[in-house]
């Protein structure tokens, strides 16, 4: 049966100021002027308020006693005021989360951008953005993650709505697919059978098309041999995408990491993580679960090796900023790895559970200032009810895989699932370890655990040594209504010009499906810098 990769991350009217022409200051001629905006937080109860502030200038010379124009799509403008040296202040009152494009205009000039209204925010952290650039679109963008200089940020994408899964899923009855596209009769709906977002350049150069055609779904498999519209469930096409980052912090150039898989997008990797080589060269680790793997591991530790290992934690060698195939899969049932396949198996050990068997999701790969690897963070988001269940205790747990002996990927790894005051909240996924603390997603909020110890499986398995955990960046917590951001996670961390920088994935409410009342999800990229 062919399998569906896990997604990383499971679950307005415009207020105008009047336009004014004009402004005076700055020499340059006819040049035109350059704007800038940027964007403060300010405490307070309830939802924050922002503080904007624009800068004009032309030729590198302020402009000033100028009449800008700034407009938001949600929310209330206060009066733009000017403070001197080509600023420009004003403050944007939210009422609700969301996205709150502002745009401000001058001499036929304009410049935008997104802060994002959560539902809380840690003081220690500024206003949260939307990424710019080619990143976000109307497809499914998950997955974020930055590499630790912020050179280049990575999104698993699809050309497809994130409610169509939970519509498959829903009941016949209440408008749904009742988990089969095909009985007791062929399921149609435009979430399920049409793609939404770019499917080719600029913003996503050289996707798969084997599954689509136009906007049109197949419901296909090239890999696996199944015809069109001949699959009963509803299978998504993903592909992990890199951008470079730009000089005015947008991220652009896109290219691909992908598995070549027939032209299906459909044997993808997740939860990728990154460690620096010098240029642009990278060491790459992420999660996969290969349906034809040759690897078996003994998962009883009966001495006999037959059992699938599941999810596994690979690494591959990457050069970014150009396509990279991390392997081959040849068609069949199942699909079985080509004579090319660079990715290479993480060895955590093939007997018991404590190695390869189970889930090792969303790794991240925790290295010292010179590279130095030193240890694996994995979550576990599989449990018994699966079809395919790996009957782990650790489900919904992070786990860490400390490398005791030898080099990286081999070597000897032992296993710390995390003490209770990590792992006592509920479900926890999407790891991010600094050495100082843990950034995890819980309840689909971003938390942070500080950790006091070394890295060592003997101090990161006392629990004395760990604080208990607070929200970092958290969702609305009221009723679902349109653009409200109803979800948070995917924490990755880069330092970027000196800065610390969250990368991060919200999920903002686009619109309802009329039959079946489903909210439809849209999932993009974000980021905030710490204060």
């Amino acid at each position: 049966m062919l399998r569906i990769p896990p997604l990383s991350f499971v679950f307005g009217l415009l207020v105008l100021l009047p336009g004014c022409g004009g402004g005076s200051g700055g020499g340059g001629g006819s040049q035109p002027p350059t704007l800038t905006l940027s964007f403060k937080r300010l405490d307070g109860s309830g939802l924050s308020s922002i503080q904007g502030t624009l800068h004009l200038s032309r030729g590198g010379t302020a402009i000033t006693g100028a009449s800008p124009s700034v407009t938001a799509s949600r929310g209330s403008l206060g009066v733009v005021t000017e403070l001197g040296a080509g600023d420009y202040l004003f403050t944007l009152t939210p009422t609700q989360t969301g996205e709150h494009r502002v745009t401000a205009s001058f001499e036929g000039q304009s410049v935008s951008r997104t802060p994002i209204v959560l539902g809380s925010v840690d003081p220690s952290w500024e206003q949260p953005m939307a990424v710019e650039g080619l990143v976000n679109t109307e497809g499914y963008e998950d997955g974020v993650t930055i590499t630790p200089d912020g050179s280049y940020l990575f999104v698993q994408y699809g050309p497809w709505r994130f409610s169509a899964i939970q519509l498959f899923n829903t009941p016949r009855a209440s408008g749904g697919a009742g988990g089969n596209r095909l009985s007791p009769t062929r399921f149609s709906h435009a979430w399920i059978d049409t793609t939404i977002g770019p499917t080719t350049s600029p913003e996503r150069p050289g996707l798969f098309n084997g599954r689509f055609s136009g906007t049109t779904l197949l419901h296909n498999s090239n890999l696996w041999g199944i015809g069109v519209d001949q699959t009963t469930f509803f299978a998504p096409i993903t592909m992990f995408y890199g951008f470079k980052r730009q000089s005015d912090g947008s991220y652009r150039e896109p290219f691909y990491l992908a598995f070549e898989d027939a032209n299906d997008a459909i044997m993808n990797p997740f939860g990728l993580s990154f460690r620096m080589d010098g240029g642009n060269k990278a060491t790459v680790l992420f999660s996969l679960d290969d349906p034809g793997d040759p690897v078996k591991v003994d998962k009883n530790s009966n001495g006999t090796f037959d059992v699938d290992p599941r999810f596994d934690v690979y690494t591959f060698q990457a050069t970014l900023g150009q396509n990279n195939i991390l392997g081959v899969f040849q068609q069949g049932n199942p699909p079985s790895r080509g004579t090319q396949f660079p990715s290479t198996l993480v060895e955590f050990g093939r007997t018991g559970k404590n190695g390869i068997y189970g889930t090792q999701g969303n790794p991240h790969l925790y290295t010292l200032a010179d590279g130095t690897i030193k240890s694996i963070w994995t979550d576990d988001e599989y449990d018994d009810s699966d079809s395919d269940p790996d009957n782990d205790a650790d489900f919904g747990d992070i786990s860490v895989y400390v490398l005791t002996s030898g080099t990286f990927p081999n070597g000897s790894w032992t296993k710390v699932v995390l003490p209770p005051t990590v792992n006592g909240g509920g479900n926890q996924i999407q790891p991010f370890f600094t050495g100082q603390g843990l950034y995890f997603t819980q309840d689909v909020n971003i938390r942070y655990c500080p950790y006091s110890g070394t890295d060592s499986a003997t101090d990161y398995a006392n629990d004395s040594l760990w604080t208990s955990s607070s929200i970092i960046l958290g969702k609305d917590t009221s009723t679902a209504a349109l653009g409200k951001i109803i979800a948070v996670g995917e924490p990755t961390i880069a330092t970027i010009k000196g800065k610390t920088v969250l990368f991060f994935v919200y999920v903002q409410v686009r619109g309802f499906d009329a039959t079946s009342g489903l909210p439809d999800l849209d999932m993009q990229a974000g980021y905030v810098e710490k204060r």
